[in-house]
């Protein structure tokens, strides 16, 4: 039993070079907004005075990887949570041959919505009225820097990483989400590390 418990077992076969997909992103909010009247808006509680509502969901996206124009893989991805309104995780491993391959990683948004936007800056408040002072003084504003604020945060509609990349014997290359420049990165190790 000892013997066997200290056999050694390869879990990576050596010839071969891993593509790997690691990144997680807030998914992109889908909504139908309307503006609410000055009515409405008395009332409700000074709680929840907003002057847009939206109804929406989270959107779902389309993965799929293609190595010398060969589908690798396709698979929807829907974020993380009951209602898969948290962040999206993705992570896919895949074996290629050493050597040079066209490689294709696309992340598409699957709705394509009628009625509905996704969630992007609302129109600039109106000038301030009484509505917009004491308790509630500046609430349009920042109601509007929060909505531009979600709409930078989640992940573009469409990302596509369309490149050549030389994969090594026993090395991993890595596709990941730069959330910064909001665009797909592959990056690969020297050998020497």
């Amino acid at each position: 039993m000892a013997r066997a418990s200290a056999a050694p077992l390869p879990y990576h076969d050596r010839d071969s070079a891993r593509l790997r997909l690691s990144w997680r992103a807030v998914p992109e909010r889908i909504e139908v907004c309307r503006e609410v009247s000055a009515a409405e808006l008395a009332e409700r509680g000074e709680h929840m005075r907003q002057r847009v509502d939206c109804d929406g969901r989270s959107a779902t996206y389309v993965l799929r990887v293609e190595a010398d124009g060969r589908i690798l893989h396709e698979s929807v991805v829907r974020g993380s949570g009951l209602r898969h309104d948290r962040p999206l995780y993705v992570l896919r491993d895949f074996v290629l041959a050493g050597g040079e391959h066209r490689v294709r990683v696309t992340f598409a948004r699957r709705e394509r919505p009628e009625g509905a936007t996704p969630a992007a800056p609302p129109p600039p408040p109106p000038p301030a009225t009484d509505a917009d002072t004491g308790v509630f003084a500046g609430r349009a504003r920042r109601e509007a820097d929060e909505r531009v604020r979600r709409a930078r945060a989640a992940v573009p509609a469409l990302l596509v990483l369309d490149t050549s990349l030389t994969f090594t014997q026993a090395r991993v290359t890595l596709v990941t989400f730069d959330a910064g420049r909001r665009q797909l990165l592959a990056r690969q190790t020297s050998p020497s590390q």
